[in-house]
């Protein structure tokens, strides 16, 4: 009767409710969402299982910790910024000033990634591992935009690469911070001409020898 009994209740164990497939899916997406609005003092798990509609439960089985489902959410909505060869640095550095623009002025990851700048620093025992493997892939990607241009002549071949691409980067983050208008407006033709106009200054500035307009040295 016991053996029978321990039995049954297996049976329904097992034919209970199933594993939600989409629960990864929303905790990252809630993840996200919770952190753009709270930061890291107000991110918890207790919060982002009430947003994602999930039980803390299934969050600890895929995250150990807070860190850990941050670096996974800010990784699944990271902005890639991909090797730009427009075949001259004018156009490259207009296109990746402009991607920047886009991600950072729409929605939840742009206003994380900013975040992620500030509390970094705040915070270096837990969120600089995160910010340095977000970061790592899109400086690769953006310092082959460089060297590409130093070996077509575009660039002197003493252009500091950090310096070049912090001051792009750099300005499209101070832009956003000086031109709040909600999380996620987009970006518009007064922010694209800002992005040509910074993107003509940093050029003149590395003594540019692409031959663009508003690009001499």
């Amino acid at each position: 009767m016991t053996a029978r009994t321990d039995t049954a209740s297996a049976q329904r164990r097992a034919a209970g409710r199933p594993r939600d497939p989409g629960v990864e899916e929303r905790a990252l997406t809630a993840a996200l969402d919770v952190y753009a609005e709270a930061g890291w003092s107000g991110f918890t798990f207790d919060t982002v299982a009430r947003r994602a509609a999930a039980g803390k439960a299934a969050l600890y089985r895929r995250w150990q910790n807070k860190e850990e489902l941050l670096l996974a959410a800010l990784d699944a909505h990271a902005l890639v910024i991909e090797p730009i060869d427009t075949g001259n640095i004018h156009d490259d550095l207009l296109a990746l000033a402009r991607e920047l623009l886009a991600f950072h002025l729409s929605g939840s990851a742009g206003l994380a990634g900013l975040r992620l700048f500030v509390e970094a620093r705040a915070h270096p025992e837990l969120l600089a591992k995160s910010w340095s493997e977000i970061n790592t892939a899109r400086v690769k990607s953006a310092r082959t935009i460089v060297h590409r241009a130093v070996e077509r002549g575009d660039l002197p071949p003493d252009t500091s690469t950090t310096v070049l691409l912090e001051a792009v980067s750099g300005g499209v983050v101070g832009h956003v911070l000086a031109t709040p208008a909600g999380p996620d407006r987009g970006p518009d033709e007064r922010d694209r001409r800002f992005a040509a106009d910074l993107v003509a200054l940093v050029l003149r500035g590395a003594c540019c020898r692409c031959a663009r307009p508003g690009c001499e040295p």
